[in-house]
């Protein structure tokens, strides 16, 4: 359980050999070729190249996602094919880029029919106002007369607008009332040019407004050769789609096809960073310590090349890989989110896995929800359901099941208190599951204080990495002074609440001089790279302060308290909300719906919750006291696809 030690390989070989190595590599997938022409050779330029695959797979990509009948799923596995499946034919690209461009095409038109008929329905509800208007509305009058349409605030009859055309002595004019609602009315009204003056005052007296979006033509006739364009427009769309769903039987081409262009992107990315002179090339990379020397051997025997391997410098950018058992692997990529070991770090995967599932079936604690976790999780982490990249996760989740049930029986919680609820409310009261180590909801007290010592052995543990790490660089009195001391305080402490807790007069003193030697040892020490004797005691003395973070650190861990409390009282909640119903048929009925339901959200919540902070427990309390990250992820040259797997 450790990361894999690399071997930096520098080969040299003939050009005319380039192209099948390469591809070669590609197949073996163990080498992560670093920049091998070390300012010197040149290279061939790959990037028009590589900018040309990409803008062909963004088409691929986007023609398979405008196919219909997606029936791709969660247990979708990608199909195998073999090595040979993956090599493009002759006219393949333009043939099958005729296809995806075709389907983008068509799609297109599907979309812009779809505008224009959203653009005719926005129109037809506008002439709806103006369908008792039987002349075109965009008619400005006569020789000697004007037209005007406006619309009024509220609802008008023919006796009030009268009214108002008299009042401004307005007597040659005709008007008519094209639609009158009790928000609004529209006016169409004729009248003399000499009265345009008198109109205007008038349209200002009672706020006749001129409408916006006014039809070009008859109402009705416009209406007609609106409905009859949308008609067109959907039978259009219905040829377009059968045209889509006929594509269809090229989905399987296009997804082939937008793998052989990944695999052939991936070459060209590597040979940018392989060195050519005029007969030869050069390539460096680093592969894994144990498959070194076979590798050597196979390359030596299958071509005309030179193969050396040697040990990397430590100013090198070596890639770094983890390797480790069933039980740790699953969380190697909370460590990889957060980052690479650096060449000074240890992997940490093997002790911060064990915190990680401790931590979460704590915050968890409920041996009903860690039972389905178990289940589910272990059947498709470990089952033959789904891909394999997607297994890893679910084998983390199983583990965690195992220990939030773990602790749900040292909590007595099995889906909160569903066993005494259904004893009480359909039974005779006398089961339950009592708790092994400790109730919860009666002594919150004892877990946290648990919780907060668990938190310590969380924080000492990483302490000690650090002064590991240290140490074994050769910094010994840095081990000492800036770690060592800090253990030694923090477990005087420690042993110290727990005289006191415990009323053992002797183990309190113990931890108190442990504390007093470990803080006496910082104020003598954290000073030392300062000349001035004054400063030095200072530093050390202001050194002490840092306690108050590693305080804050320590008590953010009654979170373990806090989840695991939540979880176990929600649900019991959810079960006495289940059983209002009581025994009856109606009582049954709404029980069962009701957990379901209530239990379900409980899970999905809970669950989200102890994820992050279980996270956030290592990333923030654990990490920081030790690792410094930074590293690069083991990235080797090897046939990545999206939609199939390659035997």
């Amino acid at each position: 359980m450790a990361l894999v030690k690399m071997k930096r390989m520098e080969l040299v070989g003939l050009n005319s050999e380039r192209k099948r190595l390469i591809e070669y590599l590609q197949r073996c997938g163990i080498v992560d070729i670093s920049d091998s022409r070390e300012g010197v050779l040149e290279s061939r330029e790959t990037a028009q190249s590589i900018s040309k695959f990409e803008s062909n797979m963004s088409t691929v990509n986007s023609a398979i996602s405008l196919l219909p009948n997606d029936k791709g799923g969660f247990f979708d596995k990608r199909p195998q094919i073999s090595l040979d499946e993956y090599k493009l034919k002759n006219g393949e690209t333009s043939e099958v880029m005729e296809i995806a461009n075709n389907i983008i095409s068509i799609n297109k038109n599907i979309e812009k029919n779809k505008d224009e008929i959203l653009g005719f329905e926005v129109e037809k509800s506008t002439l709806e106002t103006y369908l008792n208007l039987d002349v075109r509305a965009d008619i400005n009058g006569t020789k000697f007369t004007k037209i005007k349409i406006g619309v009024l605030e509220g609802e008008w009859d023919s006796d009030r607008i009268w009214q108002k055309l008299n009042e401004h002595e307005i007597f040659a004019v005709h008007f008519e009332i094209v639609k009158s609602t009790k928000q609004q009315t529209v006016l169409w009204i004729i009248y003399l040019k000499t009265d345009e003056e008198k109109i205007s005052r008038f349209s200002a007296n009672i706020n006749l407004i001129s409408p916006k979006n006014m039809p070009k033509d008859e109402p009705k006739k416009r209406l007609q050769f609106i409905e009859n364009e949308i008609a067109r427009l959907e039978n259009q769309n219905k040829e377009l789609k059968q045209e889509l769903l006929a594509s269809e039987k090229y989905r399987e081409q296009l997804k082939l096809f937008y793998d052989k262009l990944s695999v052939r992107k991936d070459k060209y990315v590597a040979l940018k960073n392989v060195g050519i002179t005029e007969n030869a090339f050069f390539i460096s990379g680093y592969v894994p310590y144990e498959k070194a020397e076979r590798f050597k051997e196979t390359l030596e025997k299958e071509f005309t090349v030179s193969v050396e391997f040697f040990e990397p410098s430590g100013e090198e950018d070596v890639p770094t890989e983890f390797k480790n058992n069933f039980f740790v692997e699953p969380v190697e990529g909370i460590t990889s989110d957060y980052s690479m070991p650096s060449g000074h770090d240890i992997d940490p995967n093997p002790i911060m896995a064990v915190f990680y599932y401790f931590f979460f079936g704590m915050m968890f604690s409920d041996a009903g929800y860690g039972l389905l976790m178990m289940i589910v999780c272990g059947l498709l982490g470990y089952g033959n359901f789904i891909d394999k990249e997607k297994r890893r996760g679910y084998r983390m989740f199983f583990f965690c099941g195992i220990s939030t049930t773990f602790w749900g029986i040292m909590y007595g919680s099995f889906f909160g208190d569903l066993i005494a609820t259904l004893s009480k409310t359909f039974g005779n009261g006398t089961l339950a599951l009592s708790p092994v180590l400790v109730d919860p909801v009666k002594k919150p007290l004892t877990v946290l204080i648990m919780s907060v010592a668990f938190g310590a052995i969380h924080i000492l543990t990483a302490m000690a990495i650090k002064f590991y790490t240290t140490w074994k660089e050769g910094k010994k009195l840095d081990a000492i002074f800036d770690t060592g001391f800090w253990m030694i305080v923090i477990l005087g402490i420690g042993v110290l609440a727990t005289g006191v807790a415990f009323g053992i007069d002797i183990v309190s003193n113990v931890g108190k001089y442990m504390a007093i030697g470990g803080a006496v040892g910082l104020v003598l020490t954290q000073g030392r790279t300062s000349k001035n004797p004054i400063m030095k005691l200072l530093n050390g003395l202001l050194s002490l302060y840092d306690i108050t973070s590693i305080v804050g650190d320590v008590l953010s861990y009654s979170r373990l308290m806090a989840l695991g409390l939540a979880t176990g009282v929600i649900a019991s909640v959810i079960n006495v909300l289940g059983s209002l119903g009581g025994k009856s048929v109606v009582g049954v009925i709404s029980f069962i719906i009701i957990s379901l339901f209530g239990h379900l959200l409980n899970f999905a919540i809970n669950m989200l919750g102890a994820y992050v902070h279980t996270n956030r427990l290592q990333y923030v309390e654990f990490y920081q006291k030790f690792y410094e990250g930074g590293g690069r992820k083991y990235a080797p040259l090897k046939l990545k696809t999206k939609y199939n797997e390659f035997k």
